[in-house]
């Protein structure tokens, strides 16, 4: 089995969200896009351990800040009880579950089982709201009583000492407790595990003692008990240890109205007894080893701990596996990771998020999930010609197409190299523009997958410049991806009105002199300056790019006229 579908209602930074997972999920988004706060809302309706199992009561600040400011405007505009109880800000975490495999794992989801869908599907939610609406708004009447306006207002006044947390079944509205949610566990591979295996706390410890704990027998156990009694009669019998209990002779008489004192093992339990064993790495303690290979064998540990118990469905997410690790430890540990969620275990289901091109490469793209505003955009809902496509281009990195605010495509590297240099010397203004060569004529593809995650962003631009390289033959092509400029506002795409870049390069402005004296060449004319440029098209730009820094007048060059359009188009608002 596993969870097929989440939805989120005002947390955090979702105020209404609903993301569709798979039995391995990547996860990509810029900068707070909301990565994090899905697996901390996953952990809400689902377990981790008895002990955080009673700590799921939220705080003001987990509560989505716009849903509290639509609350409060209705509040002060003196709107109907009724009207203001449905804008009460509540914490909704829905998760459904699908395709149990088993009879264990119909068992463990078996009254959660939803009549909505084509196929069974099996909800549980987490709610966190007021107690008691009515006394909930009254309280929030009486600290409004004064305020004029939403300005005057702040969300973390909320009165959340009203609210109380529940975790149901979707279907009837029965709750659940510790007992029925016993057999599914959330567990996560935090991004900020610097400190893992330090010296002064060797936290590989605790990992290490759970999964001793989780796997000895009975018998083991027994065994590890005896162990501990004999090694406590070796201390015992030490001649320190007998003149704690053993008055001096002369003070006998004291302690004769007391019973016989001794020494006896206070036996601990088995996991304050194993807790003591740490991890030994070659010829060294673990936590006297690298911070990147501290961190690998984190991330191995864990995982392994996690698809230990083969009576628990285990949901695993993982932040940035990438952290701190070398390019051959993170192939590494992706390649592990890949191939465990291959195996036939239907008990395990993992969530990987990630900023790392090679972690989407090798997790593939048919998996990524890409976080933007309030949406979850699947990459499997593309064509699947559009992800094999970049599938064959391991070394593409996709993240940047998708999430640089300003982006502009070309065909190869001299006019990644011509558009940075002239970008670059000016020294008027800073431009955030990602230049990317894609090495072929592949532009539709990628002009499809940054429209599903870019179409309806107003901050996002893309610019794509292509060669015309067969007049004829080119022609289609050219009114095909022409089209892409007339449909979308924010994309731009402009080809060359020559044979190639270098031709129009030659003929923009007063180029021809200045590369004539770039090169030494004062007697070539158009088509032959041209041509020497597109037989040296790599050591040809590498010098016209210097010529640009240096600023001499007598080396200015211009932009060729489809270029120039491009670079207006996306570095101004």
């Amino acid at each position: 089995m596993y969870i097929r579908n989440v939805l989120i209602e005002n947390y955090r930074a979702f105020k209404k969200f609903e993301i569709t997972l798979s039995r391995l999920s990547l996860i990509i988004g810029e900068n707070e896009a909301g990565k994090t706060n899905l697996f901390d809302a996953l952990s809400l309706p689902l377990n981790s351990s008895d002990i955080n199992f009673n700590k799921k009561r939220l705080s003001v600040s987990d509560i989505n800040r716009e849903a509290v400011a639509d609350f409060y405007q209705a509040v002060l505009d003196k709107k109907s009880d009724d009207d203001i109880k449905k804008l009460i800000p509540k914490v909704r975490v829905e998760i459904e579950f699908t395709d149990p495999k088993n009879p264990f794992e119909e068992h463990i989801i078996a009254n959660w089982i939803s009549a909505e869908g084509k196929d069974d599907s099996y909800k549980i939610r987490y709610d966190f709201r007021p107690r008691n609406e009515d006394d909930f708004i009254e309280a929030v009447h009486e600290a409004l009583k004064d305020t004029k306006s939403i300005d005057e207002t702040h969300w973390f006044n909320l009165p959340t000492e009203y609210y109380e947390y529940e975790i149901i079944q979707s279907n009837n509205g029965k709750k659940l407790g510790f007992s029925d949610l016993k057999y599914i566990s959330v567990n996560s591979i935090d991004a900020e595990r610097d400190d893992f295996s330090e010296n002064s706390t060797q936290k590989s410890n605790g990992i290490l003692t759970k999964m001793l704990v989780s796997s000895l027998t009975a018998k083991d156990k027994a065994k590890i008990n005896s162990s501990y009694t004999t090694f406590f009669d070796a201390i015992e019998s030490t001649e320190t240890f007998g003149k704690i209990v053993q008055p001096e002779p002369e003070f006998k008489n004291f302690f004769d109205r007391l019973d016989k004192l001794e020494c006896i093992p206070n036996l601990p339990n088995l996991k304050s007894i194993l807790s003591n064993i740490t991890l030994k790495s070659g010829e060294s303690y673990l936590y006297q080893r690298g911070l990147g290979y501290r961190n690998l064998v984190y991330i191995f540990l864990l995982f392994e701990y996690f698809k230990l118990d083969k009576k628990v469905f285990n949901l695993c997410c993982i932040e940035e596996p990438e952290a701190h690790l070398s390019v051959n430890n993170l192939r590494f540990a992706t390649d592990f990771i890949y191939k465990s969620t291959k195996k036939d275990d239907s008990g395990l289901q993992t969530i990987v998020s990630s900023h790392n091109p090679q972690v989407i490469n090798k997790l593939k793209l048919s998996n990524v999930i890409v976080l933007s505003g309030a949406k979850a955009i699947h990459l499997s809902d593309t064509k699947s010609k559009l992800t094999n496509y970049l599938r064959k281009r391991p070394n593409f990195d996709v993240l940047k197409l998708l999430f640089s605010g300003r982006t502009i495509l070309v065909e190869g590297t001299t006019e990644e190299m011509l558009i940075n240099s002239i970008l670059n010397s000016d020294d008027q203004n800073v431009y955030q523009v990602e230049v990317i060569s894609i090495g072929q004529k592949g532009f539709k593809t990628f002009m499809d997958i940054w429209l599903q995650v870019n179409k309806s962003n107003e901050d996002k631009k893309l610019g794509v410049i292509r060669d015309r390289d067969d007049l004829i033959k080119d022609a289609k092509a050219k009114i095909d991806h022409e089209k892409y400029d007339t449909d979308n506002a924010n994309i731009i795409v402009r080809t060359t009105e020559e044979y190639t870049l270098e031709n129009d390069l030659v003929d923009a402005g007063d180029n021809l002199k200045s590369l004539r004296s770039i090169f030494g060449r004062e007697g070539d004319d158009v088509e032959q300056m041209a041509n020497y440029l597109i037989s040296n098209k790599a050591e040809s730009m590498l010098k016209i790019c210097d010529a640009i820094f240096e600023k001499d007048k007598e080396k200015n060059i211009i932009l060729p006229a489809h270029i120039q359009e491009v670079v207006d188009f996306i570095t101004h608002d």
